[in-house]
């Protein structure tokens, strides 16, 4: 009994940074440009219902010259070769995400 609660007690001090972790909210965002490099669509149709289908992006960024992975719709598909608008979201933790806008 002392054994199994040992136990248990470690999985939840292991797991407690993953339970604490906290949304970290969007203190700027910014238009930025770049050019789609390699476009892919979920394999299985069945992983995106409720979601609807998308295309993820590989977008190479044109002021940093980083690589980025941005989904989009299929309503609205880019080729490879096509410039694409983004929205990069800078959060208060210090990290970056993409979004792709459409127009």
């Amino acid at each position: 009994m002392i054994g199994v609660a040992l136990f248990c007690a470690i999985a939840l001090v292991k797991s407690l940074p993953i339970l604490t972790r906290q949304y970290s909210p969007i203190v700027d965002t910014q238009r930025v440009s770049g050019i789609v490099e390699y476009v892919t669509m979920p394999q299985n149709p069945k992983v995106s219902i409720g979601r609807g289908f998308y295309f993820t992006y590989e977008v190479r960024l044109q002021d940093i010259n980083a690589v980025v992975f941005v989904d989009g719709e299929v309503d609205t598909p880019h080729r490879i070769g096509s410039e694409v608008s983004l929205e990069r979201q800078h959060h208060q933790n210090g990290t970056d995400t993409y979004r792709l806008l459409n127009g």
